[in-house]
C-alpha cells in the first residue's frame, strides 16, 4: 500500500530506500466505508490522505447546516485530500470529505511534510509540482462548469477528465452541479442524442 505514495513522490522527484524509510514511519494505512465520513465539518484538521484506492465527495458545509458538493477526490485524479482552510488559515474547516466508494488511504500529517521537505529539500518539488498541478486543473475545471452551460460542461469533462464521469455516480455529479439527478438523467439522454 505505502509503495504506491513512494510511486507518486518518484514521479517528480527520486528518493532513497533511506528516505523512505524516514518518510514510511509517518504514515499510516486506512480503510474507509462507503458513506463514511472522513473529515468532519468544524473540526481541525491538519491531516492529509493518500488515495490507494476509492474516491471521495468533499461538500461545503454552510453556518446553517446546508451541505453542497464542490469536488471529488479519486485514486486516479485529485488524489491528496486536506483541508486547506485548516492547514492554512488554522480555522476549523468549512468542509465535509465522505467516501462514494469502499477505500483504502494513506494519512499523514502536515507537519509531517514539512518535516520532509526541511530534512530534504528536493521533495519541495514533489510538494510544489503536484499540488500546483491539482490546482490547475481543478481551476479549469471550474472555470468551463461556471461559464458553460451543463451540457457542454458534462461534454468537456467527458473530452478531458472522462475518468469523473466513468467512477462518480451521476447524483453526485448532479450535485456538484447544483442540479437535480432527473435533469442530469435528461441531459445525459439530450447528448446520447447529439451522439
Amino acid at each position: 500500500m505505502l509503495n504506491a505514495f513512494r510511486k507518486k513522490i518518484e514521479k517528480h522527484t527520486p528518493i532513497s530506500d533511506e528516505q523512505w524509510e524516514h518518510i514510511k514511519k509517518d504514515c499510516s494505512v486506512m480503510n474507509v466505508k462507503k458513506k463514511e465520513v472522513l473529515i468532519k465539518y468544524a473540526e481541525m484538521n491538519k491531516n492529509l490522505f493518500f488515495i490507494v484506492s476509492g474516491s471521495f465527495e468533499i461538500s461545503l458545509v454552510s453556518k446553517n447546516g446546508e451541505s453542497k458538493t464542490v469536488w471529488f477526490f479519486l485514486d486516479d485524479l485529485f488524489n491528496i485530500i486536506c483541508c486547506l482552510d485548516s492547514i492554512f488559515l488554522e480555522e476549523l474547516t468549512k468542509y465535509e470529505v465522505t467516501a462514494i466508494e469502499d477505500a483504502t488511504i494513506i494519512k499523514f500529517s502536515y507537519s509531517s511534510i514539512e518535516s520532509w521537505a526541511n530534512t530534504y529539500p528536493h521533495l519541495n518539488e514533489f510538494i510544489r509540482r503536484d499540488v500546483l498541478n491539482d490546482l490547475v486543473i481543478l481551476f479549469e475545471i471550474r472555470n468551463h462548469m461556471s461559464s458553460h452551460t451543463p451540457i457542454e460542461f458534462i461534454m468537456y469533462l467527458k473530452e478531458k477528465f472522462p475518468i469523473i464521469l466513468h467512477r462518480i455516480p451521476d447524483k453526485n455529479i448532479a450535485r456538484l452541479m447544483g442540479i437535480t439527478p432527473e435533469w442530469y438523467s435528461k441531459m445525459q439522454k439530450k447528448l446520447a442524442d447529439l451522439n
